[in-house]
């Protein structure tokens, strides 16, 4: 709680917002009270960063994995609160449900220290991902595992089939990925 305190005097958050949302993502004012922020576990940890920076008079926040450990029910009120935030929110996160989630952000996808993008989630939401160099792709990538790119329509699985970026990852090492996942153009 003097952490909270202290993150109001200092970013000007909202210190009823902070505590409604953290009920909301399953953190109590009782729990808060009881324990230190290092005495937490990584999901409360996580849910008690995330609502500070939400609820901040920022105007761009930076969140990291903020999904990590909360259940659907929770992941859905974040949605909500991402969707509701006025400013500008720059996420990272693995999982590709989100794509569907968020149809009207912009996306960047990172591999290997390069970055890709920015592409609608919509559109890579139902992106195909093909092995190889595709005419036409929204996104080519080479990675010292493989190349692959995402392509609208054709064979393949989409991201949000895979569940989570490091799927591609196991696919380009797996030698059976052309069973997983279309042919593109080599």
């Amino acid at each position: 709680m003097d952490l909270l305190r202290l993150f109001n005097d200092i970013a000007g958050s909202h210190k009823e917002r902070v505590l409604k949302l953290l009920e909301d993502l399953g953190v109590s004012r009782e729990l808060l009270a009881r324990r230190r922020l290092w005495e937490l576990s990584a999901g409360t940890k996580k849910a008690f960063t995330t609502a500070l920076a939400l609820s901040s008079s920022a105007k761009h926040v930076v969140l990291d994995e903020p999904f990590e450990q909360l259940d659907p029910a929770r992941k859905v009120r974040l949605i909500e609160e991402l969707k509701a935030f006025s400013g500008i929110v720059v996420m990272n996160t693995h999982e590709t449900w989100i794509l569907e989630a968020l149809p009207d952000w912009d996306v960047h996808l990172a591999f290997d220290g390069c970055l890709y993008g920015p592409i609608s989630a919509e559109k890579i939401g139902k992106a195909k991902i093909v092995e190889g160099k595709a005419d036409k792709a929204l996104l080519s990538v080479e990675t010292p595992k493989g190349h692959f790119s995402l392509v609208e329509g054709g064979e393949g699985e989409t991201l949000t089939e895979l569940l989570t970026l490091d799927r591609v990852y196991e696919l380009l090492s797996n030698v059976s990925m052309r069973k997983l996942v279309g042919r593109g153009v080599k």
